[in-house]
């Protein structure tokens, strides 16, 4: 039995925002994936059949559940960090930048953010939930959830550690296409003065930081990447 919120909560600007995002994605990409439904490979291991996008993530159909509610479910039960919504879109866009040959359709969409909002928490929630729970949350078995995990981190080269000023480029860039698009929701960019000050501050000592709602950071080395150019 899942534990968590008996009554919905409203959902995070940033959620709406991810949303919006990957459904125009995926809008596009399913006219041009028709040739990419093959046996799924495994993007670390050693084949001679030619890999053919996400085809790990690949669901048996197309998911019933529309990716909206199903961001909403799990905000619902796993209440993530807002932020973990941002951080999954780059997570996802970065992942089909390093490989141009991932195609995000309606078939693997579900999955790959399932994974991504998996790593986005553990590397921004001091507590987060185990892949058990996620995996029961998202609909998945937890070996399975486990293997799309280890993917999508091979995918990435296992950098997961994403800037400020590039959270705030996606953030910035999400909000603006959505609000373009006519959707009508209010967005509250919730970077305040004192935040960039710190970020400036930061930028003085050779830090790169991920900004985190409740206040706290967490510091990287890692060279900032970004990329805008998936709509």
């Amino acid at each position: 039995m899942e534990s968590g919120p008996t009554t919905p909560k409203s959902p995070p600007p940033e959620l709406l925002m991810l949303s919006h995002a990957l459904e125009r994605l995926v809008a596009r990409n399913n006219q041009l994936s028709s040739h990419c439904l093959t046996k799924p490979t495994s993007v670390h291991a050693e084949s001679d059949e030619k890999q053919c996008g996400l085809s790990v993530f690949m669901a048996a159909r197309t998911p019933t559940i529309a990716l909206k509610r199903y961001l909403e479910r799990i905000h619902r039960f796993a209440d993530l960090d807002p932020t973990c919504f941002i951080i999954a879109f780059v997570y996802i866009d970065q992942a089909v930048h390093i490989h141009p040959d991932l195609i995000v359709v309606s078939m693997n969409v579900h999955r790959l953010t399932l994974a991504s909002l998996l790593i986005a928490s553990k590397v921004l929630d001091d507590m987060h939930h185990n892949n058990a729970f996620f995996s029961r949350i998202g609909g998945i078995s937890n070996s399975e959830l486990n293997k799309l995990e280890l993917e999508l981190l091979f995918l990435l080269n296992f950098r997961v550690c994403v800037s400020s000023s590039v959270f705030q480029r996606y953030y910035s860039h999400m909000e603006m296409e959505m609000l373009r698009n006519c959707v009508n929701e209010k967005i509250l960019n919730s970077f305040t003065e004192d935040t960039v000050k710190e970020e400036h501050e930061a930028g003085k000592n050779g830090l790169n930081q991920v900004r985190l709602t409740n206040g706290s950071r967490r510091h990287s080395m890692s060279p900032a990447r970004h990329s805008f150019d998936v709509y």
